[in-house]
């Protein structure tokens, strides 16, 4: 995907364009709809003079000893390059086997310089992909890289300034441990002080990960791949007792590519019928639906806990996020995993009960508020981002026709720009479009390219969701679920 980039004068030094030698591909709608499992047609055609892989054999070269990707249907052989990469090798890792064409420009948004490293490394071209691709960026996403670079560079601002980070972080952890200390003095206080001291940790433990553990995920705080893993893994691994490579895999590997698609995006139900949720169209309706609105608001306060579970259950013991396959971790990583969970199960649970002597009833009492609080701040932040009426819906079974950064604007919701207290309580997740179009660009800029990217969208016809409140953006969520439920209209079957 060529563009003219602006490099960040304040990450390299001054602003200079290049060419990027990846060639544009002509996209060309097909028809057809194909079995989930068994790969679609690349929408790149190929040259004839390369040789020929299918995606499944992609995915075998999926490990440090020999990693593979592919970009559009052009296959890179990056073993040689894994210890050389300035941003790490873990990354570079976790994408082996895999189509990183959206990736690839995502976290290289203001540089053609990665580019024309990996043209040295290509080795053959890919006939079929795992998931469908999306059209080639005819423009739009090119001039939001341009306005965003040239930002950068005109202000001199870090793009991924970890200062605004650490001090909200110092200030979260600061709540989190004063709450935790009035829990573990079990009844020296009534019960009005351990319920709020409950309520404060459970928002404090979502706030770390909203903030600097999110933007970490993103390789948005800091500049280093030791940063990233610093701040994310004591956020999530450390101090939450969950899984940042889990979260890799879910969030960063499969929903910000495949965003709303089901049968791609782990965010989504994997399968047609069978799920507690029915939040796409290609679901099939039951009454077992109607009172999705009502029974989801109670679950939601368990999606903490649950993602500890599945941590363990589906990323380790399945290899799979959603519809996403996990590749291997190492030892070190999985032993290291381990110790985290134990770490988190001593603090917030054996050193109450068995050391400070908090009696069973109050402790329990006030971990599982703790717990539900975390899990309703996480839900209400991230549903009403995409599960809304003004969301779209691509199907998995027929070509994409957005581009994919038409699509992260399609199926993402923002709200309330400009009020600094919900982009601080919400990790600037208000500001969702920008996030999914510069993931690797620090949250706490979003409030200060939002207004160039809706300039961009005006220019090139691209409809911008935004709700004017956080109670307006919860509210078109609940009346979704609410439709979704109880609409009871069949969809047209899949070829599953």
């Amino acid at each position: 995907m060529s563009s003219t980039q602006t490099q960040t004068k304040s990450a390299r030094g001054g602003a200079k364009s290049q060419q990027s030698t990846i060639p544009e591909a002509t996209y060309a709608p097909q028809s057809y709809e194909v079995s989930r499992g068994k790969g679609f047609p690349s929408l790149f055609p190929p040259n004839g003079k390369m040789k020929q892989y299918t995606w499944e054999e992609v995915a075998q070269h999926n490990t440090e000893s020999s990693c593979w990707v592919y970009i559009g249907n052009q296959v890179y052989d990056i073993t040689t390059w894994l210890d050389r990469h300035p941003g790490g090798k873990e990354i570079l890792l976790l994408t082996a086997g895999r189509d990183i064409s959206d990736l690839f420009v995502t976290y290289h948004p203001f540089t053609d310089k990665a580019a024309a490293v990996i043209s040295k490394y290509q080795i053959g071209e890919v006939s079929t992909t795992e998931f469908p691709q999306f059209a080639p960026d005819r423009g739009f996403y090119r001039e939001c890289r341009q306005v965003v670079g040239d930002y950068f560079a005109k202000t001199g601002y870090d793009h991924k300034d970890p200062r605004s980070g650490l001090w909200r972080l110092a200030l979260f952890f600061a709540g989190a441990f004063a709450a935790y200390g009035v829990l573990c003095q079990g009844e020296a206080y009534g019960w009005t002080a351990r319920i709020v001291a409950a309520i404060v940790f459970g928002v404090c433990q979502a706030l770390p990960l909203l903030h600097s553990m999110h933007d970490a995920s993103h390789l948005a705080i800091g500049s280093t791949p030791t940063w990233w893993r610093t701040i994310g893994r004591l956020c999530m691994d450390w101090f939450a007792g969950a899984s940042l490579y889990s979260w890799y895999n879910q969030h960063t590997i499969g929903h910000h590519v495949y965003t709303n698609i089901m049968g791609a995006d782990p965010d989504l139900p994997v399968k047609e019928e069978g799920d507690i949720r029915r939040i796409t169209p290609f679901q099939k309706w039951t009454s077992f639906y109607t009172w999705q609105h009502v029974y989801l608001m109670i679950l939601y306060g368990v999606l903490g806990i649950k993602f500890r579970i599945q941590d363990v259950t589906d990323t380790i013991m399945d290899g799979t996020n959603g519809a996403i396959r996990v590749n291997q971790q190492s030892s070190k990583d999985l032993f290291l995993q381990f110790c985290s969970k134990a770490t988190w199960a001593v603090y917030r649970i054996i050193l109450p009960i068995f050391v400070f002597q908090v009696p069973q009833f109050t402790f329990w009492v006030t971990f599982f508020i703790a717990e539900f609080m975390t899990g309703y701040y996480l839900a209400f932040n991230f549903q009403v981002s995409h599960v809304s009426p003004q969301a779209v819906w691509p199907d998995i079974h027929h070509p994409i026709s957005d581009e994919w950064a038409q699509n992260q604007m399609h199926t993402s919701i923002d709200y309330a720009h400009g009020n600094w207290l919900m982009t601080f309580l919400s990790g600037a997740l208000n500001y969702q479009s920008i996030h999914h179009l510069f993931p690797s660009v620090s949250q706490y800029h979003y409030p200060a390219i939002a207004p160039l990217i809706k300039e961009v969208c005006v220019k090139y016809g691209v409809r911008y969701n935004y709700l004017p409140t956080f109670q307006a953006a919860f509210l078109a969520h609940v009346e979704y679920l609410k439709s979704m439920g109880r609409q009871g209209k069949e969809v047209h079957a899949h070829h599953m």
